[in-house]
């Protein structure tokens, strides 16, 4: 005997116990009302539901006779399905909150046979009294959790609920072969879902010398052609262009593979293969294959280097703009060629002072064929107008560089607008598609022969970068360094997902999360951070529940600590 959470005294298992105390930390009130708040954005063809509806008609039968009821929730433990022997249970039993969409986690609805199952990832019984709150004591429950057999993920949450102060011995097994055949029949949807791919693949891959690949989950084919032309790398560029498509969707993208090749790539999401798509690859030269559905992209990437070269023989002056590490003095180097080019950073004006900046400016206007001033943000507005004068001058060619537009203070921006050719360099974050074709730009600069695998490739295509190309370089030396140092100084050595810093170590499936999943997950990391890793907290600032909180952790990859 001890004492409980809501006072008096009876016998308590340690796992309810600690199911109590979660549900009190989360500020549920044991003598409270369970408000259901029905969620409203339930998806009434998701897999889980295809897969359970076939065991739960079987089981609507079985229960006849019983005052049963069985529950269903998704892996936010929303009730998504429900099974009543008779509709007088079903009644009492929506005057307890049992209705479709409402949510039964413990931070709401504290120790359930929904809830609690989620949390410990196994099946367990919970009887009147154990309950936390009282309004439920009058049931009795035996939640069990529905795991995918591949990935291990929870997919859902079965329910047997009687009106008795305890559950029969059988409602453990029978809901345990219940949970198992949807388990089987999760498994055979992948299946399913799987092989519309490889139809998919099949119905295309004969047509002559076209390259043709099929990504899915867990398949990967290629025909010959493909083989020949893609490396590892572009099989992570590859699964990053389908991200954002929608089922049957389709895109057309130009960009270059790992080879240095230049290609057109067609990409259509197969509809009900689970994120699959089919990739028609063809060298950019060649134009005879029919374009499907969907308009061309073009890398931002590609747009910049297109515009980078016809501003070189311009003449003109010339404003590069893009957050630090983008790599605006690179760009102005493209910009302003080789020979006779003079460099000012803005920066120096603190060490020199205005006076002796400006007069360094005087002598590169008078001496030089292109003046380039970088971080041109950081100067004083008194040196702004001087600076506005060279741009109308009959002068050199100036450059300047700064920081994106949003971001510059009025009299700066007004200095860039006088500027006729305008560059604005994407952030690393918005160009991860070419992430394989600059990481080993860098490693063939820094460390010749390195080469980095697939699932590394898409462990970094997963980060965000704030750092841009400059992050990139620092994390890549540091890298191949110490792997090139653990190989015994081997010029031609592989980075895989270990050697990278552990903050870099995210999942392939990271790679592939679209840009609203991906704003979802720093969010969450964020708030995680901001609240020392503590969950209840975490959820209360992004005001969803701590069930909601842990699925969608579990869906997006993220433990605590997770810093990309």
């Amino acid at each position: 005997m001890r004492e409980t959470l809501r006072g008096g005294h009876i016998e308590v298992r340690p796992e309810i116990e600690l199911s109590w105390k979660r549900s009190a930390l989360c500020g549920v009130d044991p003598g409270g009302a369970f408000d259901a708040e029905p969620a409203t954005d339930l998806d009434p063809s998701s897999r889980l539901l295809r897969a359970a509806r076939p065991v739960l008609d079987e089981i609507g039968v079985q229960i006849e006779g019983t005052d049963l009821c069985v529950l269903l929730a998704d892996p936010d433990c929303r009730i998504v399905a429900r099974v009543f022997d008779t509709p007088a249970v079903e009644r009492r039993m929506e005057r307890l909150g049992a209705i479709i969409g409402s949510r039964f986690g413990e931070d709401r609805a504290g120790t359930n046979a929904l809830g609690t199952p989620l949390e410990l990832r196994r099946g367990i019984v919970v009887n009147g009294d154990e309950h936390y709150l009282e309004q439920f004591r009058e049931l009795s429950c035996y939640g069990h959790p529905i795991i995918h057999p591949v990935t291990r993920r929870v997919e859902g949450i079965l329910d047997l609920t009687c009106i008795a102060p305890q559950v029969n011995s059988l409602f453990a097994p029978f809901l345990q072969r219940a949970a198992s055949d949807i388990q089987k029949r999760l498994l055979d949807g992948a299946r399913a879902s799987e092989q519309r791919l490889v139809d998919a693949f099949h119905r295309v891959s004969p047509q002559g010398r076209l390259a043709v690949a099929a990504i899915g989950e867990d398949v990967l084919l290629a025909n010959r052609a493909a083989q020949e032309m893609l490396d590892v790398a572009d099989h992570a560029v590859l699964r990053g262009l389908a991200g954002d498509l929608r089922p049957d969707q389709s895109r057309v993208v130009d960009l270059v593979l790992a080879s240095g090749e230049a290609v057109t790539v067609h990409v259509d999401r197969v509809a009900g293969a689970d994120g699959g798509a089919l990739f028609r690859v063809s060298p950019s030269e060649r134009r005879s294959v029919p374009i499907p559905r969907g308009s061309t992209r073009v890398e931002p990437g590609a747009r910049v280097r297109t515009e980078l070269r016809r501003l070189r023989g311009t003449g003109e002056p010339v404003a590069i703009l893009g957050e630090p590490g983008t790599g605006r003095t690179s760009a102005a180097r493209d910009v302003a060629g080789d020979t006779g080019t003079r460099w000012l950073d803005a920066t120096h004006v603190v060490v020199q002072g205005a006076d002796g900046w400006v007069a360094d400016l005087g002598a590169h206007l008078r001496g030089g064929d292109v003046v380039v001033v970088e971080q041109v943000h950081l100067l004083p507005e008194s040196v702004l107008s001087l600076l506005a004068s060279a741009l109308s001058g009959d002068g050199p060619r100036v450059v300047l560089t700064a920081a994106p537009g949003p971001d510059l203070p009025g009299p700066v921006a007004s200095l860039v607008a006088r500027c006729p050719g305008q560059v604005t360099l994407p952030p690393l974050r918005q160009r991860l598609t070419e992430l394989p074709e600059l990481a080993q730009g860098v490693l063939d600069e820094i460390a010749p022969g390195t080469r980095l695998t697939a699932p590394a490739l898409a462990a970094l295509s997963a980060a965000q970068w704030p750092g841009n190309l400059a992050e990139l370089r620092v994390v890549l030396g540091d890298t191949a360094r110490r792997v090139a140092t653990a190989d015994g100084g081997r010029s031609a050595v592989r980075i895989a997902v270990d050697d990278l810093p552990a903050h870099y170590r995210t999942s392939e499936r990271l790679a592939r999360l679209g840009g609203r999943e991906r704003a979802e997950r720093q969010a969450i990391v964020e708030a995680l951070g901001a609240c020392g890793g503590n969950k209840v907290h975490a959820a209360a600032q992004l005001g969803i529940s701590r069930s909601t909180l842990y699925a969608r952790m579990r869906a997006l990859d993220i433990t605590v600590g997770s810093s990309n």
